[in-house]
């Protein structure tokens, strides 16, 4: 485990790179509270008679001091639930990985397992049993006493690709409480979030003549958002607005556009 007090996020793998947290972001704090990353990888073989494997990472950044142990565990507890699901409130992020990697492997033999007893070609073409657990968590913003934390996961389990979640939080670093897209905005914000949303889309992407490959265009706020000193950005995952070639889109509405929006 390192210690990290700069907020500077895990770069676990290449793409989930664009979720690093900018130092600068630190700037409208009071206080920058200290974090540790916890880390565990390995690969796990299906039998003792079959190439195919479990290939399984994780890293997951975590407080480990701030203005109050109240708070800080609070935080803990939701990082671990958005990281691993249904986990006690009170486990420790070591103990909430352990308990993670144990399940996925079971889960991972369990599944195929009588794959290969009915499949003995298995063997031959591990491939088609062999699959791949990556989840990274890091601090991803921080804007007026609002830590934003960012869940990035990756999955394979068969088929033609493997698929990437983005999951973002919102914790209130005074009180430990999530803080909601409804405790951001005013009431009625929705129609008027959703036209500077659209508006912002098209530098958002990569080649903004992508928009023409979009589902949905007149894009609307979905609750999964960090906030950070350039603004708040919106995440919408692979399917969600745009084919899977278009990977994650993330969209940025600068704090100067949302003044009427906020409380």
């Amino acid at each position: 485990m390192t210690p990290n007090r700069t907020y500077i996020a895990m770069n676990l793998f290449k793409a989930m790179t664009a979720a690093a947290f900018m130092l600068s972001a630190v700037s409208c704090s009071d206080y920058i509270p200290g974090t540790m990353t916890q880390k565990t990888s390995g690969t796990y073989r299906l039998s003792d008679d079959s190439e195919a494997e479990l290939d399984l990472k994780i890293n997951v950044e975590y407080l480990i001091s701030g203005p109050d142990k109240g708070v800080i565990d609070s935080i803990n507890g939701c990082i671990a639930s958005a990281m691993f699901g249904d986990v006690p409130t009170d486990i420790s992020i070591e103990d909430a990985v352990t308990e993670y990697k144990d399940k996925k492997v079971a889960e991972y033999r369990e599944v195929n397992l009588p794959i290969l007893v009915r499949d003995s070609t298995i063997d031959r073409h591990p491939a088609s049993a062999s699959w791949s657990d990556y989840t990274t968590g890091a601090v991803s913003g921080f804007y007026d006493d609002i830590l934003s934390y960012t869940v990035t996961k990756y999955t394979y389990t068969g088929g033609a690709h493997g698929t990437t979640s983005v999951k973002a939080l919102n914790l209130d670093m005074k009180t430990g409480a999530a803080v909601t897209e409804e405790d951001m905005f005013k009431a009625g914000y929705a129609d008027r979030l959703s036209g500077l949303l659209a508006g912002r889309l098209p530098e958002s992407l990569e080649n903004p003549a992508d928009t023409s490959m979009l589902f949905e265009k007149n894009i609307r706020p979905n609750g999964n958002f960090t906030v950070s000193d350039s603004g708040v950005t919106y995440i919408y995952n692979q399917y969600e607005i745009g084919p899977y070639v278009m990977g994650t889109i993330k969209v940025t509405v600068p704090w100067n556009e949302l003044e009427d929006l906020l409380p």
